[in-house]
C-alpha cells in the first residue's frame, strides 16, 4: 500500500468513524468517546525522559539542603553549595528524583529525610545545557552518615531507616 492509497482509505474511515460518532441521535457519546480518549492521552504527553541529563559526566556536589519537595510527579531537591572541591560557594541547584514520593517510600524515604540546613554530599547527573541542576544519583547526610538512593536495596544490607519495633 502506497501513501497516494492510503490517503483515501484513511480519509473514509476517519468520515465514517465521525459520521457515527456524532449522529444526531448520539451526539453526547461522541463527545464522551473523544473527550476520554483526549483524557487518556494527557498523561502520555506529561512525561519527559531524562536525555537532557548527562549519564557520562556525573558530579558530586558538598551542599547544604534548602528545601525538599515531597511531590508527585517527582521528588525535587534545592540545594545551595559550598565551598571546594571545585565548586563556587552559594550557588542554587535544583535536582531531580526519578521518581515519586510512593516508590520513594517503599524504600525508606520519608518527606523528613533530609531536612533545610542540612549538610550533605549528592552525586548526580548534570544538565546537558550547563544550567544548575541534575538527575539525583545518591547522596550522603553529612552528619549521620546515612545514603540515600532511589535503587531498590541489597537484600543482604540493612534497610535505610529501621522498620518501627511492633509492640
Amino acid at each position: 500500500m502506497t501513501p497516494r492509497t492510503m490517503t483515501p482509505m484513511l480519509s473514509f474511515l476517519f468520515s465514517r468513524l465521525f459520521s457515527r460518532l456524532f449522529s444526531h441521535r448520539r451526539p453526547a457519546a461522541g463527545l464522551a468517546t473523544v473527550g476520554l480518549a483526549l483524557a487518556a492521552a494527557v498523561p502520555a504527553w506529561a512525561h519527559h525522559s531524562f536525555a537532557m541529563y548527562d549519564g557520562d559526566k556525573p558530579r558530586v556536589l558538598q551542599a547544604t539542603v534548602k528545601e525538599f519537595q515531597w511531590a508527585n510527579p517527582h521528588v525535587l531537591l534545592w540545594i545551595t553549595t559550598d565551598e571546594g572541591a571545585g565548586q563556587k560557594a552559594g550557588e542554587l541547584w535544583t535536582i531531580e528524583l526519578s521518581t515519586s514520593p510512593g516508590p520513594l517510600s517503599r524504600i525508606g524515604w520519608t518527606k523528613r529525610s533530609l531536612e533545610p540546613g542540612d549538610k550533605i554530599s549528592v552525586e548526580i547527573n548534570p544538565l546537558r545545557s550547563g544550567e544548575l541542576g541534575g538527575q539525583f544519583r545518591k547522596l550522603t547526610v553529612l552528619k549521620t552518615g546515612q545514603v540515600l538512593t532511589t535503587a531498590l536495596p541489597n537484600p543482604d544490607e540493612k534497610p535505610l531507616t529501621a522498620p518501627a519495633a511492633k509492640p
